[in-house]
This record gives structure tokens, sequence and C-alpha cells, in this order.
């Protein structure tokens, strides 16, 4: 039988040791943690674009048909939006408006955390708890003024301000007031 012996010449690790890894652990988490903490910046940056690529896209659907006309509605208490297209009505000469699965598979939601703050549309601004927004697009190139702004829990915003002759949207990390003409 062999027998194995041990010897330790000291117990422990030293101060200097435990200094140098608590220094590594304390480098390592000041780089992780704030990358963690920004993930809901990404997500609202992310709805954003989803949401200005949408606008611009409805925009250019209707003014290419040159007959139809669209728009996005919102339900700012759901967080959602959608895209509804407009068919005519010979008989009353009017517009009823049917979801458009051809631009959109189904409504869109904002993420976890992400919430619509308001949107001006023309001269009239509407508050979160509205059910019932809609920016229309006209296929002869024209829709309203309009601005959605868009937060997340940390209040960090971005406003989407569109152009209303051209369905350009200029995105800010902010939120801004429609420029006074």
């Amino acid at each position: 039988m062999i027998r194995t012996q041990i010897h330790r010449t000291g117990e422990g690790f030293t101060l200097i040791e435990l200094t140098v890894v608590l220094f590594i652990i304390a480098v390592v988490l000041g780089l992780v943690v704030p990358r963690l903490m920004d993930l809901t910046g990404v997500e609202l940056r992310s709805d954003t674009q989803r949401l200005s690529s949408t606008i611009r896209y409805v925009y250019s659907r209707a003014v290419f048909s040159k007959t139809a006309s669209y728009r996005i509605k919102f339900d700012l208490k759901k967080n959602e939006y959608w895209v509804e297209k407009c068919i005519p009505s010979l008989d009353t000469n009017t517009c009823e408006w049917k979801y458009d699965n051809d631009v959109l598979g189904k409504p869109e939601r904002l993420a976890n955390g992400i919430r619509f703050e308001d949107i001006m549309v023309g001269t009239v601004t509407v508050s979160a708890d509205a059910t019932d927004v809609a920016i229309q697009f006209s296929p002869q190139g024209y829709m309203p003024y309009t601005i959605i702004h868009i937060e997340d829990d940390r209040k960090d915003v971005y406003s989407l301000e569109v152009n209303p002759f051209t369905g350009r949207v200029m995105i800010y990390d902010r939120y801004i007031e429609p420029e006074k003409s």
C-alpha cells in the first residue's frame, strides 16, 4: 500500500492574491453589467426602427398604387399597431377599412417595457390611453404631419417625425416637439 502525504507550507491565499482576484472580478462586472442594462435600449431602438420602416413602406405602397388609401392604426393601451387598406364601397361612395395581411402578417406589438407615450397626428395629440388612432396615407402622396413618441421603463424616449409630403421618417433619441411654422 502506497501512502501519499501532502505537506502544506501555507494556509489559504495571500492578501495580494485575493486583491488581484477581486480586482479582476470588478473589471469584468464593470464591462458586463452596463451592457446587460442596455438591453431595453436595444429593444427601444429596434421597435422604433421597425415602426419607421413600416411607415415608409405603407407610404410607398399607397403612392405606387395610385388608387388605394392605407392607414396605420394604433392601440396605445395595448402598444400595438397594424395596417389597414381602404376597400371602396360603390353603393355608399365610402371606404371600408380592412386589415391588410400583405403588409404586416399580424398586428405588431412593442416589446415588453416599451410603450407609446403619445402620438401627434396633424394638430391633435393623443396620449397613451387612446385605443383608436390612425395615420392615413393617400395615393396622391400626402399624409398628416406626425410625431410618435415611444419610451421604455427607464424613461428613455425616441421620437419619429414623419414628413407629410415625402413619407420620410426622422428618428430622434429624445422627445421632440413639433416645429413651429
